[in-house]
């Protein structure tokens, strides 16, 4: 698998050039024209046995290749003892440089909101890090956590003035998870 990949915004993931891990490709979702990513998969041990990420918007990883949130929270899962990692994120659209966000005509397909239930409701742990830009949907995905998950299953890296949790890329690699607590909002 190459290492750290980019992606230009609201581009297609290119198709596997080589054989891929069949749990890996079973389990990573993309819309028809691979431009919206729901799921990123990654598997080291007991696939049913995972950690599930939610970060802001998905950058270049896909089945062959990962960027640094998904490298650095696969070594997380590792150290916390899970078997496997899926990296779901509030907003579907595929592309590494984020401030092309406000730009977006559609940064979120409704489907990425049911692949967050469903793979959420299962994880052993819910680290959430969609940071400042991701703020607004990740509102949305709160509520959807509160309906799914355990909120003793949730955790952050920190908080950001607004609120957020912050992005994992910016914090050192060892950092303590703190419970994220997830209140119902009027």
């Amino acid at each position: 698998m190459s290492k750290f990949v980019a992606a230009d915004f609201g581009s297609a993931a290119p198709l596997p050039k080589n054989p891929v891990d069949a749990l890996v490709e079973q389990r990573t979702f993309f819309n028809d024209d691979r431009t919206h990513r729901f799921t990123l998969f990654r598997h080291w041990g007991n696939p049913e046995h995972y950690a599930c990420g939610i970060s802001m918007n998905p950058s270049g990883a896909a089945e062959e290749g990962d960027d640094p949130t998904v490298d650095r929270m696969i070594r997380r899962a590792m150290d916390l003892g899970f078997g496997a990692y899926y990296q779901l994120n509030v907003m579907s659209i595929r592309g590494t440089d984020s401030s092309h966000l406000a730009t977006a005509s559609e940064v979120n397909l409704s489907e990425n909101d049911d692949h967050i239930r469903r793979i959420a409701a299962r994880a052993g742990i819910v680290i959430v890090s969609w940071g400042n830009a991701g703020h607004k949907r990740g509102l949305e995905v709160e509520k959807i956590l509160r309906e799914v998950c355990d909120p003793a299953k949730v955790f952050c890296l920190g908080l950001n003035q607004n609120g957020s949790p912050v992005h994992p890329l910016y914090q050192k690699k060892n950092a303590r998870l703190l419970p994220y607590i997830i209140t119902p909002r009027p």
